[in-house]
């Protein structure tokens, strides 16, 4: 655990390790405070929800940087079975994550009504499809859905303020899964969507040319934080 200064109380830039319960296992992760002062005594979370890799927390690092420079705090998980997670075959990827949740809202200084909840990959129909559990522990302020696999029928369960990031060179075409489905949310529900297509990108969000997290992507995401 590292601190770095105290304003009012509420120690910032700091990272600390939390151990919790999921389903029937031992899970690991930990929350990060921005260097910067909050508003008041509390911050804007930023809940990562992972795709279906076998990546752990350190994967997510370049979404969990993009959030913490705009004033962010950020909770990062490891799933079962990787990173310092234990392992379990009972119990479910869903009631994990949705405990996760509960757990980073808990964490101290965070504003539960500030809450948003980004999605990767498969992560993204697993939101999609169990959106009212999340909202059962509270309804989160905004969801980025990256890579995006949800579709124009199922994405009306996302209800509240949306942005899709995709990749230029998704195996989804980003004209269904970013463009139509951002158009059908706005149409259907009044909280506002988004979309940004990173060109060159692939499935992940990299850009091939530098190796790294999309510049265009991670500014669009910063742009959306910070409006919001």
């Amino acid at each position: 655990m590292t601190f770095y200064e105290t304003f009012e109380g509420v120690q910032i830039g700091r990272t600390e390790e939390i151990v919790f319960a999921g389903a029937g296992v031992r899970l690991s992760g930990q929350i990060d405070y921005p260097d910067t002062i909050p508003y008041g005594s509390t911050y804007p979370l930023m809940f990562i929800l992972h795709h279906a890799g076998c990546d752990d927390r350190e994967g997510y690092r370049h979404f969990a940087e993009s959030a913490l420079a705009s004033g962010w705090a950020v909770f990062r998980w490891d799933k079962r079975g990787t990173g310092r997670s234990g392992a379990g075959g009972l119990g479910s990827t869903t009631q994990d994550s949705v405990l996760a949740y509960e757990v980073a809202l808990d964490q101290p200084h965070i504003d539960r009504r500030r809450a948003v909840i980004l999605a990767q990959d498969a992560g993204t129909g697993l939101l999609g499809s169990s959106f009212g559990l999340f909202a059962r522990v509270h309804a989160p302020y905004g969801v980025v859905l990256a890579t995006n696999v949800l579709d124009e029928a199922a994405i009306s369960a996302i209800q509240c303020r949306l942005l899709i990031l995709m990749g230029q060179h998704d195996w989804n075409p980003w004209q269904k899964y970013g463009k139509a489905v951002s158009e059908i949310h706005s149409q259907a529900l009044d909280y506002g969507a988004a979309y940004y297509v990173a060109p060159h990108a692939d499935r992940m969000l990299i850009d091939p040319r530098t190796g790294r997290f999309h510049y265009g992507a991670n500014n669009a995401l910063q742009d959306w934080l910070r409006s919001i």
